[in-house]
């Protein structure tokens, strides 16, 4: 089997109804840090992804119609991909499927009210999963959903964890399948430690670099 390089691919979720974040500093949220992350593509053109919900982005707009505007401008360009996930980050299986259906079409028509695009990828809300969330997520018009890797192989410790670094699908009952794109919350934990000065930056570098997919 010949090893390689993983390829890395980051993004960012934006989240204004945070439950440790006081409405009177929304405006501080945007200031330091969704201003320097659309800063980091544009100077670094580093390309990255960038979740929200309608609900996010119209506290957004309500705050700072520029952003918006800027955000679009780097979607049009091709230096930030915009990623889904409904108008509301609401947890899937607790609630009926037709509230999900519900929330999944306002969160486009706001996608596309706002940013003039509709995002083929969804980030899975909460990351819980059930079979059924498939299909409503391909009805709403999605190509592909983002899940963790993690809770998912606890689930099943039979899987070769090897899999994490491949595309997979997951099959819903109408034996539908819509691909699956792994992310990691060791990786994304990793680089809040980082954020936070609790590891140094060639610490997380050394995590990275231990994880080689093969072909």
């Amino acid at each position: 089997m010949k090893s390689q390089r993983l390829k890395l691919f980051s993004f960012f979720h934006l989240n204004m109804a945070f439950s440790s974040i006081p409405e009177e500093r929304r405006q501080d949220v945007l200031k330091r840090c969704y201003w320097p992350l659309l800063t980091l593509a544009v100077q670094k053109h580093i390309p990255i992804g960038i979740e929200a919900s309608g609900f996010t982005l119209e506290i957004i707009k309500s705050i700072d119609t520029s952003w918006i505007t800027a955000l679009s401008s780097q979607i049009e360009k091709g230096t930030c991909e915009f990623i889904g996930c409904g108008y509301a980050q609401i947890i899937g299986p607790l609630v009926p499927a037709t509230l999900n259906s519900e929330n999944l079409r306002l969160g486009n028509q706001v996608y596309g009210e706002l940013l003039g695009v509709r995002p083929s990828i969804a980030l899975v809300n909460e990351q819980a999963y059930s079979a059924c969330i498939g299909d409503l997520y391909l009805e709403a018009g999605f190509k592909a959903i983002i899940m963790e890797w993690d809770n998912a192989y606890r689930s099943y410790p039979d899987w070769d964890s090897t899999w994490r670094y491949f595309p997979q699908f997951a099959i819903s009952p109408s034996v539908r399948g819509i691909p699956v794109i792994w992310n990691k919350s060791i990786a994304f934990q990793k680089l809040q430690r980082y954020a936070h000065a609790e590891i140094s930056l060639s610490d997380h570098i050394a995590y990275l670099s231990k994880h080689i997919g093969y072909c």
